[in-house]
């Protein structure tokens, strides 16, 4: 066996043609395979999510948000998670191509790189009390 059951979620079975076990939410594996290092590949949903749908400038929640760049390319600025933060079209108009000081607006957080793990859980939507014994957060 590869993996032992340690905490299973209640009442949810995976049935399968010959079997069913109870769903697990916690696992063991008896033997770990390493992984290489997961990066998150920066792309428009990616920063979207990590700003939860919200503009760094004014803080209006929307799914229609577009992406700004903090400091402009023309002046320099690069595709980097620091550099690109979510922005609504208004305040996106009202910067224009200007820096944040120079428009007279301010971010609402500082961009950053986001972790894979806790990215994950951000999007996955939070975690299970069964995991906390097993969680470092």
């Amino acid at each position: 066996m590869k993996a032992e059951l340690v905490c299973k979620r209640d009442g949810l079975i995976v049935r399968s043609i010959n079997s069913s076990i109870p769903l697990p939410s916690v696992i063991r594996l008896n033997s770990y395979l390493r992984l290489p290092y997961r990066k998150i590949e920066i792309s428009r949903k990616n920063i979207h999510y990590r700003d939860d749908f919200t503009c760094q400038y004014c803080g209006k929640k929307s799914k229609e948000l577009t992406i700004d760049h903090i400091i402009p390319k023309s002046r320099g600025g690069d595709d980097s998670w620091e550099n690109l933060v979510s922005c609504c079209k208004a305040c996106n108009n009202k910067k224009g191509d200007k820096t944040p000081a120079e428009a007279g607006m301010k971010l609402l957080s500082k961009p950053y790189k986001p972790n894979y793990v806790m990215f994950i859980n951000k999007i996955v939507g939070g975690h299970h009390e069964e995991w906390k014994p097993y969680l470092f957060i």
